[in-house]
């Protein structure tokens, strides 16, 4: 059975226009540039450091050192680069995140320690 394009009694106009916003995609910043000195810039992916005041898209400049404890590291573990706060847990190396704790293997690089931090500024008003 169809419908004959009749309006019901349920159908009541509203009082004001309303016009639907077209949805825009979130703008993509392009990846992050090296700088002049040859330091490395790691961007984080997941918000594993939000509760750190460094949300997703927040760059790093990376100081190459072996990081101490409580220091923000960025280590190659797995195949993965992982990003967390370096500390020591029953005389092993750990990374702490805001998603828990991860157990670094004997074979981690350690790539450096975040010297640096420039926190992604989406939604403020620019100029």
């Amino acid at each position: 059975m169809r419908s004959t394009g009749g309006a019901s009694r349920c159908d009541v106009p509203l009082p004001f226009d309303v016009t639907p916003d077209p949805l825009s995609a979130p703008a993509k910043r392009p990846p992050a540039a090296a700088p002049e000195d040859g330091a490395l810039v790691h961007r984080l992916v997941g918000a594993h450091l939000t509760s750190r005041g460094l949300p997703p898209g927040s760059d790093l400049l990376i100081n190459p050192r072996r990081p101490k404890r409580g220091e923000v590291a960025v280590v190659r573990s797995g195949g993965r680069i992982r990003v967390g706060i370096f500390d020591l847990e029953r005389g092993r190396a750990v990374l702490r995140s805001d998603r828990g704790t991860r157990w670094l293997p004997s074979d981690a690089v350690y790539i450096g320690v975040a010297a640096l931090a420039s926190p992604t500024l989406d939604g403020m008003p620019m100029g």
